[in-house]
């Protein structure tokens, strides 16, 4: 009895002990004993990656590896991309060789063209500051070239003649020439001019010169008509105002108008059954502007014709002027410039021949007309 009321009494103990225990409130953390965990937790070493999958594999079923291609392969420190291997391995490396060079190759080819462009772009800059700077000295220190003279034909007989107007001892000035000439040839090869139907049966085209989208088609011939228009002017109001005269009024230096005028023979040879053999070869004379009315709505004042040809042109080749008032005629020779009163000066254009030779069956007039300085 004594031993059964011993017992009874221990569980009530213990039941007493856990209910107090769980009605309790929680105990604080010491942070001694937080650090002391952590450290201990620190200090366990942590499992390297072959241990852990070692681990792995000692629960998975055991699989055999045929290692028949792997070892086709070489080592991955001592690849070698010109090694002939076997089987599908040998497809996989050409492959992935096959699409490394073509990345390369785009990259590089990439690369190549982006830098052309840019050497491109470079030399084009180049090449335009050096046009500009040349036509700039051969107008304002060329010392053969009086704008005094030139002022004074002007004013008396309405045109001036200057001969070598772009040549000089160097080559540079020659070349340029040379380049303006290709350029009208490859302006008429791309149908870039328009046939001139007022003169049919003579084989000239014309465009005017506009620069802009156009640039592009003729950068030499729209930079001389820029710096000519720039240049020109100042020199030529200076010797107006030095003689004093109020009979022609001063040019704009700011703004002109250019145009192109092309001959081709093979145009003209087509074209010769349409002419009609009775009609008189000579066109008639006549002013730039027109008559006096013309004249008076019209800002042109001074016209510059610069001739264009082979170094082979001769007078038998055609071109030129013929000035009414003096009966003086004006051969299309090579760098060759005319100056023309456009509000007085009446003359007739002559038309071009040409030879079947070489380089004669193509020639060119570059015009520009100065305006009207505004006042």
């Amino acid at each position: 009895m004594i031993l059964v009321l011993w017992r009874t009494a221990v569980i009530v103990a213990v039941i007493v002990s856990c209910q107090v225990h769980s009605f309790a409130p929680p105990t604080k953390v010491c942070p001694t004993n937080q650090r002391m965990t952590s450290s201990l937790m620190a200090k366990k070493r942590k499992m390297t990656m072959k241990e852990k999958r070692k681990q792995r594999a000692k629960r998975r079923p055991s699989i055999e590896v045929d290692r028949g291609l792997l070892n086709d392969l070489s080592p991955v420190d001592q690849w070698e991309k010109t090694q002939q291997t076997s089987g599908e391995v040998q497809k996989k490396v050409k492959v992935i060789e096959d699409d490394t060079t073509s990345d390369n190759d785009d990259v590089d080819l990439e690369a190549q063209q982006t830098k052309a462009k840019a050497s491109s772009l470079v030399e084009s800059q180049r090449k335009s500051v050096d046009t500009l700077t040349y036509i700039r000295k051969r107008v304002e220190e060329n010392p053969s070239l009086s704008y005094n003279e030139a002022a004074r034909s002007i004013l008396d007989k309405g045109n001036f003649v200057y001969n070598n107007f772009l040549s000089s001892d160097d080559e540079f000035g020659d070349n340029l020439l040379s380049e303006m000439l290709q350029e009208c040839s490859d302006m008429l090869a791309n149908d870039k001019l328009e046939r001139d139907i007022t003169r049919l049966g003579d084989g000239e085209y014309l465009t005017k010169l506009t620069g802009g989208e156009s640039y592009a088609d003729c950068p030499r011939l729209t930079e001389y008509v820029v710096s000519l228009t720039r240049h020109f002017p100042p020199l030529f109001n200076k010797e107006l105002d030095e003689l004093e005269t109020t009979d022609m009024t001063k040019l704009d230096a700011t703004a002109s108008m250019g145009t192109l005028r092309v001959y081709n023979r093979k145009t003209r040879q087509g074209e010769s059954m349409l002419a009609n053999p009775d009609e008189d070869d000579e066109k008639p004379f006549g002013v730039i502007c027109g008559d006096k009315d013309g004249s008076d709505n019209d800002t042109r004042r001074l016209t510059a014709m610069l001739f264009l040809s082979s170094k082979d042109w001769d007078t038998s080749c055609g071109g030129g002027v013929t000035v009414e008032s003096t009966g003086e005629r004006v051969d299309a020779v090579r760098d060759r410039i005319v100056l023309l009163r456009s509000d007085s000066c009446s003359y007739r254009q002559e038309p071009w021949f040409g030879n079947d030779e070489g380089g004669l069956d193509l020639a060119s007039c570059v015009i520009v007309h100065f305006v009207k300085e505004n006042n």
